[in-house]
């Protein structure tokens, strides 16, 4: 890709934007933000790729690291949104007219119960389930991206499984 290989970009996007966007979506909340936010770290990656030595350091790590602070940036301007930002002309959210509202409900009650647990874990625990559990890198590259040793993040994914199980 660094040398202009669109086929090489292209495979790279086949294989990262879904984790992309999950990691995305949890953090953004919105789906119309998340896939925002997935073009512009794919966008970033374009633009900055002539920035990645891989002497230094790893692709992916490196790819994350740029994906993480794309969404802290985005974080951070998203604190200046109001109301009127997110809902239409009426003041109202947008929905689809054939939404099955009993599916709808339960789904929205699931997500909620996941929310609230997320929202539950400290907040290096929630950066370990959204690496590990939403963007589903390996235990190597999230010891490089936090700088902490393999084996502590280990335990600490495996103390998160058990909390899920609790909570299932």
């Amino acid at each position: 890709m660094k040398s202009g290989d669109e086929a090489a970009a292209a495979e790279l996007y086949e294989k990262l934007s879904s984790k992309v966007f999950g990691f995305c979506m949890n953090r953004v909340k919105l789906k119309s933000e998340a896939e925002d936010l997935t073009q512009e770290i794919f966008l970033k990656l374009v633009f900055n790729i002539d920035q990645f030595d891989d002497k230094k350091g790893n692709f992916l790590v490196w790819f994350w690291q740029l994906s993480r602070n794309a969404v802290i940036d985005s974080y951070r301007k998203q604190k200046d949104l109001t109301f009127s930002d997110v809902a239409n002309e009426d003041g109202e959210f947008d929905h689809p007219a054939n939404v099955n509202v009993q599916e709808s409900t339960e789904r929205n009650m699931a997500l909620a119960k996941v929310k609230d647990f997320i929202k539950s874990l400290k907040p290096e625990e929630q950066e370990l389930f959204e690496l590990r559990f939403v963007a589903d890198l390996p235990y190597r590259e999230i010891a490089n991206l936090l700088k902490r040793p393999e084996g502590n993040l280990r335990v600490a994914a495996n103390r998160l499984r058990q909390k899920i199980k609790e909570l299932v």
